[in-house]
């Protein structure tokens, strides 16, 4: 019968247990293990794998393919722990939210004949934690990057290729570098603002009148906060150069933003009214293309494309502002000339 290992026994690892076995996967054994002794009970309870065993290396004795679920800075040691008891051929993988540090790891302690295939689902709320949100559902339909070691074989890719489909995601294969800068600017940096934003005004001597006056956008802002602590601190020191690299860059956006307050109300609302047109776009999945980061212009916002995208109101809004804009330049071109001929 062949072994699936389950290390790490909460939020993700845990709906990974649930997905599996509700796969029903042919005479396969899913076994896990946790630290924790609640994670270890509950996941018994909801039955989230088919036998909970005593360590690491119990779990990954005769296991062909090993899942670890755990935070990222716990790999390394992790790995140095179960290597001895891996069988030659066996394929292991991760959840992590850094690809480069933990590949760097599983290079240092996995043995010859074992391969690496790192492994990262996008799915999942980052203020969910534990084995009482998991499901068994949880990845259908989502993205799972994959970024197989350079050593790593055909066999053990398509084994972790196979486990991300039975569990409903669409694998994506994804270089360890490419995915944490990309993740440090789409994930990790959000989670770092929500912060930065939240306590920024908890640490100002008004923070009562302005607890009291914080409605949804506040809340919604500073959401992330409301998750698991040790992931966030985890995920910063496993990727800290890429994240150091967007919040600098976020400082300057900052800047710009700010120096946008001092222009007039069209140049404004051509500002906003972009970034409005493209956040539609990306969410209808139309701007995902070498083309997407261009901002669209005025009268480019008042095409049809644009009416499809936006309200009417803000549709006539755009067309107001344009015109405006219009009749200004060319009242500034008119005084060019009048001073011109004096």
């Amino acid at each position: 019968m062949a072994r699936i290992a389950i290390i790490g026994l909460g939020y993700i690892g845990g709906s990974i247990g649930m997905g599996l076995r509700a796969a029903r996967l042919r005479d396969t054994e899913i076994v896990g293990f946790d630290d924790w002794r609640a994670a270890r009970n509950a996941a018994n309870k909801q039955d989230a794998v088919d036998q909970i065993v005593g360590s690491p290396r119990e779990a990954v004795d005769g296991a062909g393919l090993v899942i670890l679920a755990t935070p990222p800075a716990a790999t390394s040691e992790l790995l140095a722990e179960i290597a001895p008891s891996l069988g030659r051929g066996a394929a292991v993988t991760d959840t992590a939210a850094s690809k480069v540090k933990v590949g760097d790891w599983a290079d240092q302690h996995l043995p010859r004949g074992v391969s690496f295939i790192g492994g990262h689902p996008m799915a999942g709320d980052a203020s969910a934690f534990g084995i009482d949100n998991a499901s068994a559902d949880l990845f259908q339909g989502k993205r799972w990057f994959v970024s197989p070691a350079p050593s790593a074989s055909d066999s053990a890719v398509k084994s972790v290729l196979g486990m991300v489909r039975e569990l409903g995601a669409t694998p994506h294969f994804l270089d360890p570098e490419e995915h944490d800068f990309v993740m440090a600017g789409v994930s990790h940096l959000p989670l770092l603002a929500s912060y930065a934003m939240f306590t920024m005004l908890r640490s100002s001597d008004g923070w009562p009148d302005f607890g009291r006056a914080a409605g949804e956008t506040f809340r919604t802002m500073t959401a992330f906060n409301s998750g698991d602590p040790s992931m966030t601190t985890e995920i910063a020191f496993t990727n800290r150069e890429q994240i150091k690299h967007w919040i600098d860059r976020y400082v300057l956006e900052l800047n710009r933003v700010r120096n946008l307050l001092d222009e007039e109300e069209e140049d404004l609302f051509r500002e906003y009214s972009s970034a409005q047109i493209n956040h539609a776009k990306f969410l209808g999945g139309d701007d995902l293309d070498p083309d997407a980061g261009a901002q669209p212009d005025i009268p480019d916002a008042t095409s049809q494309m644009a009416a499809l995208l936006i309200s009417p109101r803000l549709y006539d809004k755009v067309r107001q502002m344009t015109k405006r804009t219009d009749e200004k330049e060319k009242e500034r071109e008119a005084r060019g000339r009048r001073w011109g001929r004096g």
